[in-house]
C-alpha cells in the first residue's frame, strides 16, 4: 500500500495510505487522499518517503469513523433498500412520497419522542434527499426497526451500489 504524508505548511503530520481518507486536525475530511492535493490552509499529501511509511503503522479507524465514512444514500436509494430489505412494503415506501404517511414502527418510534424531536423528526422523514449513517434520524430509524450496527452499515453498503 502506498502511502502519503499529511503536512501542515510544510510539517509532517501524520501518514495516511493513499486512496483511503484522511480527517485534518481542523475535522475537515479528503477522500480519496491523493498525492499532490492541498488546500487553502496550508494542508497538503505528497508521497511519503518509503522508510517513514514503513516506520510509521497507522492505527485502524474505529468503528464510529468507518461509519461516518460511508457514502450517504439519496431518497430512492433507500426507499428501494427498504422495500429490497424487507424493512417496508412498497405501498408503505410509496404512501411515504405520496402522503406521509409514515409506517406503523416509525410511527410508533416518532410518537414515542418527546417534543421537539418528535417534530424534527418528521420533518426530516417528509422532506430528507439524503440520509447520513450517523444522523440521529437514520438512528432513530435503526432502533425501531431493530437494527444492529453491523445491518445498518451493510445496508448502506448495499444500497450505495443501487
Amino acid at each position: 500500500m502506498n502511502m502519503l504524508e499529511l503536512r501542515q505548511d510544510g510539517l509532517a503530520l501524520a501518514l495516511v495510505p493513499e486512496g483511503g481518507w484522511v480527517t485534518l486536525p481542523n475535522g475537515d475530511r479528503v477522500s480519496p487522499a491523493v498525492a499532490g492535493w492541498s488546500n487553502a490552509d496550508g494542508f497538503a499529501l505528497v508521497a511519503a518517503p518509503e522508510a517513514a511509511a514503513e516506520a510509521l503503522s497507522l492505527p485502524e479507524p474505529t468503528a464510529e469513523e468507518r461509519r461516518a465514512a460511508l457514502p450517504p444514500l439519496s431518497r430512492r436509494q433507500v426507499f428501494i433498500g427498504l422495500v429490497a430489505s424487507g424493512l417496508a412494503t412498497a405501498q408503505e415506501v410509496l404512501a411515504i412520497s405520496a402522503s406521509g404517511t409514515v409506517p406503523a414502527v416509525i410511527e410508533a418510534a416518532f410518537a414515542a419522542m418527546p417534543e421537539p424531536q418528535q417534530s424534527y423528526a418528521r420533518i426530516t422523514l417528509a422532506e430528507f434527499t439524503v440520509a447520513q449513517r450517523l444522523d440521529p434520524t437514520t438512528l432513530l430509524l435503526q432502533a425501531a426497526a431493530g437494527l444492529t450496527d453491523a445491518e445498518l452499515d451493510a445496508f448502506f453498503v448495499e444500497f450505495a451500489k443501487v
